[in-house]
């Protein structure tokens, strides 16, 4: 390999651009693997948007318009969460070992 790897898919591969390149060309990688670990997903379908929850992890969809065009409205509930498919948990990492690696000092 010449160069910094375009992919890295698995826990070994970012283990290894970790241990032969320069903080620069992994960080981003590492952060990115933090950055995309919530979603929003969705809990389930609502008979009304009232029977659902909104808050700063909570809300609620509304699909297909009121005149009917898209067929009748439907309202699903969704919460911001760990997505249980991230990368992160995918490749076998954890928060705290993604955490304390951006935290190590370089000299």
């Amino acid at each position: 390999m010449i160069g910094y790897p375009k992919y890295l898919n698995t826990k070994e591969d970012y283990l290894y651009v970790k241990e032969n390149f320069p903080r620069e060309d992994w960080e981003a990688d590492f952060q990115l693997l933090l950055d995309t670990r919530m979603a929003w997903l969705s809990v389930g379908r609502l008979e009304t948007p009232d029977a659902g929850i909104t808050d700063e992890t909570h809300k609620i969809v509304t699909v297909g318009d009121t005149d009917m065009s898209m067929g009748p409205v439907q309202y699903y509930q969704y919460e911001y969460r760990e997505d249980p498919n991230c990368t992160l948990l995918r490749l076998g990492f954890t928060v705290s070992e993604v955490e304390a690696v951006l935290m190590q000092q370089t000299f």
